[in-house]
């Protein structure tokens, strides 16, 4: 009596949620099929096709791993649970079997790993496109459970979109939070990256996050302020407060030829103008860029603590920014509610150095003429 041999393949090793399928393939003597390929060489149309024609002429059982299970386990056991609830399901037991990769399981029935197997053994890809299909389905159910990760797009696996609605939503109870990025946003849920354009300016705004995050994360980057020596004393007053906080610091690079280059056409501009809105965006932006680089699913800015500044206009960028990288910005005007009077009062308490003009070359020269002309020339930034 021939035995029989069933061809194994698993889907969804890789995602950052849902489960892990597997297909056991048992193909009759008599049954071929010459369109056959491995699930990842075929079209989506003809994938499904294959999956009903399989379905209809074979042997088969399909079984998964739950992200839980992953969790609990790991991908490879999780996928040798998947293979054997496969096998458990199948109206026909195989007498030995054909599986893809070359992973070591503990199975009820001997088996043979082969890598790539699912391009050189018909039942292993068979076993293919039957998990391949069976996975991609039960994600776009879970798309309907949670449309806001749009996993009937990327089927869970580490795309950019995926990462960008992770660190907007958070974690859904499908992540598998093994998972390293899925693990990060876990831990970060209550986290937040703050902007800071100056010590003074933090000190209130930092006692009024933590009413709402457990970290809070600051970055110092100013490439506006001038002169240098002006840059390196607020930024040495930064550093004082993070450390007292126990708060870590990120200091960004202070390329003021970069921020000139952006800001120079607006010279003339005064204060508020659009010469500080590029200001205030090319801040935010690095801001929101880092944030999603360290999977913190939160930024703002301390900006709006300054009765100087138009707090409209930096909900603007903040709502711009957030909708590109998929990090939520916190829309706070912290001058309200005696926010600016508080940081004055904090300031003192700690003996902060307050700065008497915002920070840039033109809001320096405003503070001494009362004007500005533009009159110094760009070598002299330098």
């Amino acid at each position: 009596m021939a035995r029989l041999v069933g061809g194994v393949d698993e889907a969804g090793r890789g995602p950052w949620a849902g489960p892990v399928v597997a297909a056991c393939v048992i193909i009759p003597n008599n049954v071929h099929f010459p369109l056959l390929k491995e699930s990842k060489s075929v079209s989506q149309h003809a994938r499904e096709k294959l999956y009903e024609e399989i379905k209809s002429k074979t042997i088969w059982g399909i079984g998964m791993a739950s992200n839980k299970e992953i969790d609990e386990a790991n991908i490879v056991r999780a996928t040798e649970m998947a293979i054997r609830r496969a096998i458990e399901n199948m109206p026909q037991k195989p007498d030995f079997l054909l599986i893809d990769g070359k992973d070591k399981f503990s199975l009820p029935i001997k088996y043979k790993t082969i890598i790539k197997g699912d391009k050189k053994i018909a039942a292993i890809a068979a076993a293919s496109i039957l998990a391949k299909v069976w996975r991609d389905r039960l994600m776009i159910l879970f798309s309907d459970m949670y449309p806001q990760y749009g996993f009937e797009k990327h089927k869970a696996y580490g795309t950019r979109l995926h990462e960008k609605m992770l660190t907007k939503f958070g974690v859904s109870p499908i992540h598998r939070l093994s998972f390293k990025p899925v693990f990060f946003a876990k831990k970060n849920e209550d986290n937040i990256l703050l902007h800071v354009c100056c010590a003074p300016c933090a000190t209130s705004v930092v006692e009024k996050l933590k009413e709402k995050f457990n970290e809070i994360t600051l970055f110092f980057y100013n490439p506006n302020i001038h002169p240098k020596k002006e840059y390196e004393r607020r930024l040495d007053e930064a550093r004082k407060l993070a450390e007292k906080w126990k708060s870590k610091l990120i200091e960004g690079k202070y390329d003021i030829r970069k921020w000139f280059k952006m800001t120079y056409i607006y010279k003339h501009e005064p204060e508020k103008g659009k010469r500080c809105t590029l200001c205030y965006a090319m801040r935010m932006l690095e801001a929101a860029k880092l944030a999603r680089e360290l999977h913190l699913p939160h930024f703002t800015t301390t900006l709006t603590v300054s009765p100087l500044k138009d707090e409209k206009r930096i909900f603007h960028i903040g709502k711009i920014l957030s909708e590109k990288f998929g990090v939520k910005f916190l829309e706070e005007d912290f001058k309200k509610k005696n926010g600016f009077k508080r940081s004055v009062e904090i300031s003192k308490k700690l003996n902060i150095y307050r700065q008497n003009y915002c920070g840039c070359i033109y809001s320096l020269m405003e503070r001494k003429h009362g004007y500005c002309k533009g009159a110094l020339k760009e070598r002299s930034l330098f």
